[in-house]
């Protein structure tokens, strides 16, 4: 029988159970706590009961907090992880308890993201968001009867970006960048224009993993290590950078990077030019210059043709010009 008793201007209910940890809420009203005593005493009786203490007193932003610690640091794409993980930690859901989330919850950050960021963004992070609530339950034992990302409909990714720059552009970007407060953001977007390479994995990018002498770095990301070519322009930029205390290339965080980059296309006067736009111009001047689709593979690091393909403008003019001088 559980026990109601008074405490303070409140109600206290607590139910003790033989094979099952002490159970006790406080309520404004005794009616209160008695409903919810016998809802716990029910729960056990027909075996259903689980412990939800920690879903209702944790904090979701204590949850991403474990979760940075625990199972992102593991991740190849930890950088950018931790970044998404600290945007979600300032939001209004991160002070909410799990066990208060509800899918209707999700959908309203959802709909407000959505104002402030491309579809896809909001896809990924809500990825995020749903195997932190997918860890929790099943490792943590946080209690909840679902993960309330899985209740709400998810944004269609965007659309393949078809954005390169011309050469006028390009050098326009690049003494743009050369502007920028920090001296790391120029050689970091050459790096990115001659390599192909992610930002996270630029960013990673050690001097260990650096053979001027052979022309080629390893870089790590999401599809796992592989060694690009460096052009000269690359190498000379490398050349002329300082060597960093933590053994990385470019000391610079995402954030900062960002901004900074940002402000650089402004001021260069180009119109929605993305950071990862950089890898598609990149892979489309190697294209143009020759190189077979397994030599760009093995540069841009995808898994797939088809995959790599979404990286690459084929001009049909280009292609109507070698067509009439093999059939010449």
């Amino acid at each position: 029988m559980a026990t109601i008793r008074p405490m303070r201007d409140k109600w206290q209910a607590v139910v003790r159970r033989k094979g099952y940890p002490a159970q006790s809420k406080t309520f404004d009203l005794r009616k209160d706590a008695e409903k919810w005593a016998r809802q716990q005493e029910r729960a056990i009786d027909a075996g259903q009961w689980i412990d939800r203490t920690e879903a209702e007193q944790t904090t979701l932003k204590e949850l991403l907090k474990r979760y940075a610690t625990e199972v992102s640091k593991g991740k190849r794409g930890a950088d950018a992880e931790a970044y998404r993980i600290e945007q979600f930690k300032r939001s209004a859901l991160a002070r909410y308890a799990p066990a208060a989330i509800t899918g209707k919850a999700i959908a309203g950050w959802r709909d407000q993201r959505l104002t402030e960021v491309s579809p896809g963004t909001v896809l990924r992070e809500l990825q995020l968001l749903g195997h932190v609530f997918t860890v929790a339950m099943r490792e943590w034992g946080i209690a909840l009867h679902s993960n309330p990302v899985s209740l709400v409909r998810k944004p269609a990714p965007n659309k393949a970006r078809d954005r390169t720059l011309t050469d006028a552009q390009r050098d326009a970007l690049i003494a743009s960048c050369g502007k920028c407060q920090s001296p790391w953001i120029k050689p970091v977007v050459i790096f990115a224009l001659e390599t192909a390479t992610r930002r996270g994995e630029i960013l990673s990018l050690t001097w260990n993993n650096v053979c001027l002498e052979g022309r080629t770095a390893l870089v790590s990301g999401k599809t796992g290590a592989r060694k690009v070519p460096l052009s000269p322009a690359c190498i000379e930029a490398l050349r002329g950078l300082p060597r960093s205390l933590d053994g990385r290339v470019f000391p610079v965080t995402i954030e900062t990077l960002k901004q900074a980059y940002e402000r650089a296309v402004a001021r260069a006067g180009i119109d929605d030019f993305t950071f990862h736009d950089l890898r598609h111009d990149a892979l489309t001047r190697l294209a143009g210059m020759g190189f077979n689709i397994l030599e760009l593979r093995a540069i841009s690091g995808h898994t797939t043709a088809n995959m790599l393909q979404l990286y690459l403008s084929i001009d049909a003019g280009n292609l109507a010009s070698k067509l009439a001088a093999a059939c010449a």
